[in-house]
């Protein structure tokens, strides 16, 4: 028999997770393109997003579904990014996992704690604090506290259920940033966070004369210049393969080259 998810409430936590743990955004463009076409989605299928948040390979979402249409919704997001995604990085294969998760919230309770966590997840992974964390819906509440509806309304969440629910800015503050137990939060390491990574790698590119989106097209020697000073500088294969959409075998060629150089020239010194 098939499961029947409706809620008495309508709201639910949904997770979609990227297949074998890969991640689902390369970068900040992904990550909008995932909102727009989540916002264009759920609207067309009458859904509300009430609070989100995009983790490098898995989103979570709390939406409220009063005509049974999330799974169509869910479903067409999902398969439209899969696809765009692809296209882009030249791969073939699934992305997310076939099933997004799902856990029915009944109780306003259940509802407040499922937004509190979905904005905590930054922090609990030690990625960022809740309130530096760009891409989730927790500035977007707070915002929503002190503008019309007019300004909420371009947002890619609905606030109205964040006001009713907390009743005021300090108390969504003070609420998001506690812990389940009602302790005081123990914040991570104010380390570097991954798009901090990001913005200091494009501003070392910029310096030397290049954006890190233009890489890929400039000539060879200044390109392979640039990405052994970003290698030089601390940053990794991996990242500058991420960052510059330039594949991971040509970095690992160029670093290894101006490394043999470096050495030769330290050696003569």
């Amino acid at each position: 028999m098939q499961r029947v998810w409706r809620t008495v409430t309508g709201f639910y936590h949904v997770c979609a997770r990227g297949t074998g743990k890969r991640l689902i955004f390369e970068g900040d463009d992904d990550r909008w393109e995932f909102l727009e076409l989540m916002r264009e989605c759920c609207r067309e299928e009458g859904v509300t997003v009430i609070a989100w948040c995009l983790m490098g390979n898995h989103v979570h979402l709390v939406l409220a579904d009063y005509e049974d249409r999330m799974s169509a919704a869910m479903h067409r997001l999902l398969l439209t990014y899969a696809r765009r995604f692809n296209k882009r990085m030249g791969r073939t294969g699934h992305l997310f996992q076939n099933r997004f998760d799902r856990r029915s919230l009944d109780t306003d309770w259940q509802v407040m704690e499922a937004i509190r966590s979905v904005h905590a997840d930054p922090q609990e992974v030690g990625v960022s604090l809740i309130e530096r964390y760009p891409w989730s819906s927790f500035a977007e509440h707070l915002r929503s506290y002190d503008c019309d509806a007019a300004d909420a309304a371009r947002g890619f969440s609905d606030p109205s259920c964040v006001l009713e629910l907390f009743g005021s800015a300090e108390g969504f503050i003070a609420y998001s940033l506690s812990t389940p137990d009602g302790s005081e939060p123990a914040l991570c390491d104010m380390k570097e966070t991954e798009w901090e990574r990001h913005a200091f790698a494009d501003k070392m590119a910029k310096s030397l004369g290049v954006p890190l989106n233009d890489l890929k097209t400039v000539e060879p020697s200044r390109r392979d210049r640039i990405i052994f000073a970003l290698h030089d500088g601390g940053y990794t294969v991996r990242e500058i393969e991420r960052y510059t959409g330039i594949s991971k075998s040509t970095v690992s060629r160029i670093v290894r080259s101006y490394a043999r150089v470096k050495a030769q020239v330290e050696l003569s010194e």
